[in-house]
């Protein structure tokens, strides 16, 4: 059988293990995974001066023995598990053990205690089961487990005399895994939040998880992200992190998160403290314009209280904010504007830049990096406003983006440069949309315009002539129902408006406008969208500007702009101009001044 002339040590021979007490006056043997084999006559004794007869029998029919479980913790962690009975064991003595370890481990529920200090708790309800409780677990915890009762050999209480057998009903396998390191990250209410967990570089390859309130572990896909409800997972293994994406937060989000790696039989991990907090002192959504070549601000939030770092990222299709590539940082700047916020701005935007961002603060430890996401801006872009003269041509050319034609062809087979494009006024597919052209219609249907779409370039061209005021309007090149791109076609009067006056003089210039309930401007630029854009016009709604007065004459069309105490410098090129709905019409006006022949002979 088994033998050892050693104390206070564990002795293994295959299923059988013995252990001897001198202490205790009691050496004890284990015989694991029973079977029916094992059932007969044994002898315990000690080098023949003394021994004892036991029989052993074995039985099938028990419906509470034979359990094996394991069971995770992690350092510092209490848990609790149960083991149950039969009905007839309920007075007897419950046990339990850790085998395999020095010195081992022997409690039983006459010796437990619930003092709050005690490492160990067996707590017996003496009707099924009885519980064993271990707090602040620690490394040295982990190991093999066995509860069970005492009987002798008719089933009774053990008598003090007696042969004690125990009949081991559960077996359970604690496993103590070790922490990384322990942050707490705060993000907010209705916002969202990105955390990056950084593993030492001989992990890279393994397999990466994500447990979340204690719940099971969720494993990590390589180089995917997997969706978890709101909750996106992803294993970097070039970069050996971890990445975790959570939208939409609530205050039920708030609570424990690790995230680990798998080795061997064990694991690594870093605990991840969530506090979810209020955010309401952050603004909500926002939509921003950009016009194509140029530049964007976005404004954005942060914490007062932290010295964080600025960060942005853009949504991809999964609505997973990912950070901005390497190559295109260059083009983004932070700058801060007042205490607790910052703008960041986007310059030489160009189609890829269209798209959901979302900024906030940025915290980085030694082995986690967070993002507590705060503000969102939807970032749409628009053409360049294109200008064409009543009467003439003018050329909207509509580029597609090439990343939508990869994504497409690799989703569907079937690339954007080989479907239709569309030229609307008014956004296409909605029910107020007029479709102006398809690449696919022969310009003979539409003798006034013509289309040309070349796919080499994801280049969309069409051609307008013959120009009226009533083209002026918003446009947008459609291809298909994922791309849609804003511009603007301004209409110039063919016939401008010439107007002499003299230095020091007054001048009243008379506008006429098509439209009605419509803005009426006045303003001085080289280019009219210009002029819109960053002069300082005179309008209907300011009427008294320093020496530039507006009055509108309703019934006879005209609106009348005054310009008192003229100077050299107010010689130029002007524009009257009306707006609807973002329609603009312009009618040049070309101001000479003179001096007054008496001036000049003096």
């Amino acid at each position: 059988g088994i033998s050892t002339e050693l104390q206070r040590r564990w002795v293994n021979n295959e299923r059988f293990t013995l252990y001897d007490d001198e202490n205790s006056r009691f050496f004890t043997v284990f015989i694991r995974n029973l079977s029916r084999e094992d059932a007969g006559k044994y002898t315990c004794g000690n080098n023949q001066k003394w021994s004892r007869d036991v029989e052993l029998e074995v039985n099938n029919n028990s419906s509470s023995c034979g359990t094996s479980v394991i069971r995770s913790a992690y350092k510092g962690q209490t848990i609790t598990f149960s083991c149950e009975y039969e009905h007839e064991f309920e007075t007897h003595t419950k046990v339990l053990y850790r085998v395999n370890r020095d010195p081992v481990l022997v409690l039983n529920s006459s010796q437990s205690s619930q003092s709050s200090e005690e490492k160990f708790i067996l707590s017996d309800s003496q009707k099924d089961h009885f519980t064993v409780t271990i707090r602040d677990i620690s490394a040295e915890e982990r190991g093999v487990y066995l509860c069970g009762v005492e009987r002798d050999g008719a089933d009774k209480p053990p008598s003090e005399t007696s042969n004690t057998h125990i009949t081991f009903i559960k077996e359970i396998e604690l496993k103590v895994h070790r922490q990384i390191t322990s942050v707490q990250v705060e993000a907010y209410i209705s916002k969202s939040v990105f955390i990056k967990c950084k593993f030492p570089e001989e992990f890279k390859e393994n397999k990466k998880f994500i447990q979340i309130h204690s719940s099971q572990k969720i494993p990590v896909e390589q180089n995917q992200w997997i969706r978890h409800d709101r909750v996106h997972v992803f294993d970097d293994t070039s970069a050996g992190v971890s990445k975790v994406f959570i939208s939409d937060l609530t205050a039920a989000d708030g609570g424990t998160y690790r995230c680990g790696v798998n080795i061997a039989d064990d694991h690594l991990f870093t605990e991840i403290t969530l506090k979810i907090s209020q955010g309401d002192h952050f603004r909500e959504s926002s939509e921003s314009v950009a016009v194509i070549g140029e530049s964007v601000k976005l404004s954005c939030n942060y914490p007062e209280k932290q010295q964080l770092i600025k960060h942005i990222c853009k949504e991809n299709e999964e609505k997973i904010c990912q950070s901005i590539s390497s190559s295109e940082k260059q083009r983004f700047e932070f700058s801060d504007s007042t205490a607790g916020v910052y703008t960041a701005s986007i310059s030489n935007v160009s189609l890829k830049d269209a798209g959901v961002y979302w900024c906030g603060a940025e915290t980085r430890h030694e082995h986690l990096t967070s993002v507590s996401l705060t503000n969102k801006h939807q970032l749409t872009l628009t053409m360049p406003p294109v200008i064409g003269r009543e009467g003439d041509s003018v050329e909207i050319k509509c580029p597609y983006d090439e990343k939508h034609t990869e994504e497409t062809c690799l989703r569907s087979g079937k690339c954007l440069s080989k479907v239709v494009k569309y030229l609307c006024k008014g956004k296409c597919f909605t029910k107020d949309a007029q479709n102006i052209i398809r690449s696919d219609e022969d310009n003979v249907i539409k003798p006034k315009i013509s289309v040309k779409d070349d796919t080499e370039l994801n280049l969309f061209t069409v051609n307008m002539t013959e120009l009226r005021a009533e083209d002026a309007g918003k446009y947008w090149c459609a291809v298909r129902d994922v791309f849609n791109l804003l511009l603007e076609l301004m209409i110039i009067m063919k016939d401008a408006v010439i107007h002499e006056a003299s230095v020091g003089g007054s001048a009243s210039i008379s506008c006429k406008h098509i439209r009605k309930q419509t803005q009426k401007f006045f303003c001085r630029g080289d280019q009219p969208n210009i002029c819109i854009r960053d002069g300082a016009p005179v309008s209907s709604n300011n009427r008294i500007n320093g020496r530039f007065s507006l009055t509108e004459e309703t019934s006879a069309g005209v609106f009348t702009v005054k310009i008192s105490d003229l100077r050299e410098e107010d010689s130029g090129k002007y524009w009257c101009a009306e707006e609807s709905s973002g329609s603009f019409i312009f009618t040049e006006v070309q101001l000479h001044l003179t001096r007054d022949s008496f001036c000049q002979r003096l």
